[in-house]
């Protein structure tokens, strides 16, 4: 008696390129156009539940959804004249974690929109460089003219008060309010 091997097909899920994974079968996303300016969305049979939608939404709409079916996607527009355009949509690549990341759970920083203030002095030596300080906080000399101050590492400056811009070659000063 002799035993057969028989090999295991994949019905599920065929590997087109290194790390992408196709399903057997697609994910569709359906734009099908009402009129010249909008459009129905169905994925996979079903309707959007924020369609209609506009022609400039196409691509932030569908882009979301590739995002989140997180496979690739069989994208396909008809259009009123009958023509249809299809295309097949894979989701960004999820980017490798660094070491330095914060854990999953955490939410991602905040995004700060930088706030500039800009302060400008003559009298410096074309090229020099300029030094620039917050001033934190001021102390008086004392009686033979020597001053001294503390300053906590842990302490966090805050931008406000007073900036200085000094030469280091022409050792020109400029004592500036922050408004």
């Amino acid at each position: 008696m002799t035993l057969r091997r028989q090999r295991q097909s994949q019905p599920h899920s065929v590997t087109s390129k290194p790390g992408v994974v196709v399903p057997a079968v697609l994910p569709q996303i359906l734009l099908e156009a009402v009129n010249a300016d909008t459009l129905i969305v169905t994925v996979n049979g079903d309707r959007l539940a924020a369609t209609p939608i506009r022609r400039d939404e196409i691509s932030e709409t569908v882009t979301e959804l590739v995002a989140r079916l997180a496979s690739p996607t069989r994208v396909e527009v008809r259009e009123l004249d009958g023509s249809i355009h299809a295309d097949i949509l894979t989701p960004p690549a999820s980017e490798p974690r660094s070491p330095f990341a914060p854990p999953e759970g955490d939410a991602p920083a905040p995004v700060t929109v930088p706030s500039l203030l800009e302060f400008t002095a003559d009298g410096f030596v074309p090229g020099e460089d300029v030094a620039v300080a917050l001033i934190l906080r001021h102390s008086s000399a004392g009686p033979t003219g020597t001053a001294r101050t503390l300053i906590d590492r842990a302490e966090q400056p805050v931008i406000s008060g007073e900036v200085i811009l000094l030469g280091r070659i022409s050792g020109t000063t400029s004592v500036q309010r922050i408004d």
